[in-house]
């Protein structure tokens, strides 16, 4: 029998943090684009947030504590996702996040004044929806646009990011072959059925691709590779039978028929063609309109993946107004890799001069820098600037940017209060992954070593005698020390000296960026 492809439910997913929810990036985003005006001052007063198909929770419980005078909401279908959530807003302190077990299509029809999202506010300012459209069926992606415009306070922002075409071609016939197995061993999408499929695929297109399906597809023979380092929820989830990858002109049409217009995305870079390569750039130029364009730029760069902001009417920025804030916005050091020329993106690697990335590196060195300072600096044009800063942030640990006024000292208190109970959870083993900067108001990734270290930071103790400390809180977790490899360390000594190698790396290198985001201070 066929899967039911309305709400696949039978699997719970991944807990997944993606910092394109939080409220702050996607208030810059839109700043950034400069198409649809957004007030950064929202940040500091009572909003309210929606998210259709909110999985476990964890971007609307970052969000909350990020802003603890907003309110937040989210409903997704699977009974498991909203208990998740539910227990660990609990857990987390959290009073302004509220979960709720409902369908989308009976939300977009009676919102909300019955039902599990009974006394739910009438509007919203932000609705988001992330990867939801591409794993229900038309009839429910039309429900999901319905219901995010119907809830939508006129000049709202709506998030919807999805998989796509040209982007998903080569990974189809995988999905297909996948679902085959799942059908034919009478259960679901297993991830084990999935890299079988990857096998099978592989020797279909022949000795080195010779093969018609290796002519045709030949990404099909790095898929093994693509896919190995990928978390085994995503890929059971993105390779099942619901799963309908959507090109960006249906979807964008879909959208405007609701009254929501695009306006950017929060992929920052895919605001700014001219970013691209020359051939590439002048093809997407003689699209008709800017839709045309957003058709011929996914063609381009062979998307994959789209984050869409759109508005319920657009109000366009006046110059000056989106100057100022501009100008505004303040950039704070973060990591930078030793060798940092290049930087990824769907546009594929985009080069910076090395001159201004090492000054910049230097300013930033010495403490915050507002985009209108460094246009000073550098004598450079703000857009210029916008144009770089969209490179920096998107490809991650090299500066950090946030709005002016977008933290209090009470709100600093509450996400430090937010992040031991964060760091509570994450040593004994639930898969946080992140605390929250209150410089930046997005999660920021940890992973588990690091969290042990970060709890005993506090003692103010050197290294040597940190790690102690540190072991006992392992081993008391039930947790291990891994090598260099990945395999658990089993002689104790070992560990130590592993520990504490971590431990001096930690201190000297990631620790003090953690501290200029506001993070174990």
């Amino acid at each position: 029998m066929e899967p039911k492809p309305d709400y696949p439910i039978e699997k719970t997913y991944g807990a997944f943090l993606h910092r394109e929810l939080s409220v702050s990036w996607l208030v810059l985003a839109t700043l950034m684009g400069g198409r649809h005006r957004l007030d950064p001052g929202l940040l500091n007063r009572s909003f309210t947030y929606l998210d259709l198909g909110c999985g476990h929770g964890l971007n609307l419980l970052f969000n909350a504590a990020a802003h603890p005078r907003a309110s937040f909401y989210g409903l997704d279908l699977n009974a498991t996702h909203i208990a998740e959530a539910t227990a660990r807003a609990e857990a987390l302190g959290l009073t302004n996040v509220h979960f709720a077990l409902a369908d989308l299509t009976t939300f977009a029809a009676g919102r909300p004044g019955g039902g599990p999202c009974c006394g739910w506010p009438e509007a919203f300012d932000f609705v988001v929806s992330h990867g939801l459209a591409s794993w229900v069926s038309p009839e429910v992606r039309q429900a999901l646009v319905a219901a995010a415009s119907s809830v939508l306070r006129p000049g709202g922002l709506f998030f919807c990011s999805y998989n796509t075409y040209p982007g998903w071609l080569a990974r189809s016939p995988l999905q297909m072959l996948s679902v085959e197995e799942a059908l034919r061993a009478g259960g679901s999408t297993t991830v084990a059925g999935i890299r079988s499929a990857v096998a099978t695929l592989t020797r279909l297109t022949g000795p080195e691709g010779s093969w018609p399906l290796g002519n045709e597809l030949p990404a099909l023979r790095t898929l093994e590779e693509q896919l190995r380092p990928m978390p085994e929820d995503y890929l059971a989830g993105e390779y099942q039978a619901a799963h309908q990858p959507l090109y960006v002109g249906p979807m964008h049409r879909l959208c405007n028929g609701f009254g929501l217009s695009h306006i950017g995305s929060a992929s920052l870079p895919e605001m700014f063609p001219n970013l691209l390569d020359p051939g590439r750039r002048a093809l997407v130029e003689q699209g008709s309109d800017a839709a045309m364009r957003e058709v011929l730029l996914d063609l381009a760069i062979h998307q994959t993946f789209r984050r869409d902001l759109f508005a319920k009417g657009i109000r366009q920025p006046p110059a000056p107004w989106r100057r100022q804030a501009l100008a505004d916005v303040t950039l704070h050091f973060s990591a930078v890799p030793d060798n940092w020329e290049t930087f990824g993106s769907s546009f594929g690697q985009l080069g910076m001069e090395p001159a201004f990335l090492a000054a910049l590196k230097d300013l930033l060195a010495e403490g915050p820098r507002s985009l209108g300072e460094l246009m000073e600096v550098f004598s450079m044009e703000l857009e210029d600037l916008v144009l770089r800063l969209s490179v920096l942030l998107w490809s991650g640990g090299v500066v950090g940017a946030f709005l002016a006024g977008a933290e209090g000292e009470q709100d600093v208190r509450s996400i430090a209060a937010f992040n031991r109970r964060c760091l509570d959870l994450m040593t004994a083993g639930e898969d946080i992954e992140a605390l929250l900067s209150p410089v930046l108001r997005q999660p920021f990734p940890i992973h588990r070593l690091e969290a042990f270290f970060l709890q005993a930071v506090g003692a103010d103790l050197p290294v040597e005698e940190l790690v102690p400390l540190v072991w006992m809180g392992i081993d008391m977790a039930g947790g291990n020390v891994n090598d260099a490899e990945g395999r658990s360390i089993e002689d104790p000594e070992e560990a130590m000296a592993q520990l504490r190698q971590f431990g001096e790396t930690f201190a000297s290198g990631r620790l003090p960026v953690l501290r200029r985001l506001g993070i174990g201070a």
